[in-house]
């Protein structure tokens, strides 16, 4: 039974949160086997998954880079060929085990970024980014100089009431007004009055 209760971000949360506050995450996947209890069907029932997917595939090279790839549910959804960064060992273990046919690293998202030599035309940036904020200058200016003219693309949930990260992006329009690559599409679901409740993709071209 998974105990809800209410986020720091805003909204219900369940009990994975108090792991990745803490930064353990190899600890999170050992304790709670699916933690984001997503499936296939949730990502068909998300217009921002959606258009990722069909982004992707409108590429001439579909080849895609999911950072924070988590059990590798979502890479192996887009159907296409790639590679899933992944910190915790032991969903990088379950991931390579479940979809051999993927390729999978276990490391910390910013020391790949700034060791890794291969090339890729597709980066995703899934629901990871409100965890390496005060990376993310840094994973901006690695795309710039090692990876120009890729496609980037972010999925990230806002929430009305939120409180982390308010001094990074005030929320998807700020989010939006800071983007530092071009803009291709930009997607927002579940969006209240606000403007703000729900989840945003962004995808454009690295100059």
């Amino acid at each position: 039974l998974r105990l809800w209760q209410h986020d720091l971000m805003g909204g219900p949360m369940n009990d994975y949160h108090r792991y990745v506050r803490a930064g353990k995450f190899e600890e999170m996947w050992k304790e709670c086997d699916d933690p984001w209890n997503e499936k296939g069907e949730c990502y068909e029932a998300s217009p921002c998954s959606i258009a990722t997917k069909y982004l992707i595939r409108a590429q001439d090279q579909v080849t895609t880079c999911s950072l924070g790839s988590g059990l590798g549910r979502h890479l192996d959804w887009l159907n296409v060929s790639g590679c899933g960064v992944e910190l915790s060992e032991t969903a990088y273990r379950t991931a390579a085990f479940l979809y051999p046919w993927l390729t999978f690293e276990h490391a910390n998202i910013v020391s790949f970024m700034r060791t890794n030599t291969m090339t890729f035309p597709n980066f995703l940036f899934r629901e990871i980014l409100w965890y390496i904020l005060p990376d993310w200058a840094e994973v901006v200016d690695i795309l710039k100089t090692k990876h120009q003219g890729a496609l980037a693309i972010v999925e990230l949930s806002f929430y009305d009431n939120q409180k982390y990260g308010l001094d990074y992006f005030n929320g998807p329009d700020d989010f939006i007004a800071k983007w530092p690559f071009t803009i291709e599409k930009i997607v927002r679901e579940h969006t209240t009055k606000q403007q703000r409740e729900g989840r945003l993709m962004i995808a454009g071209r690295v100059p």
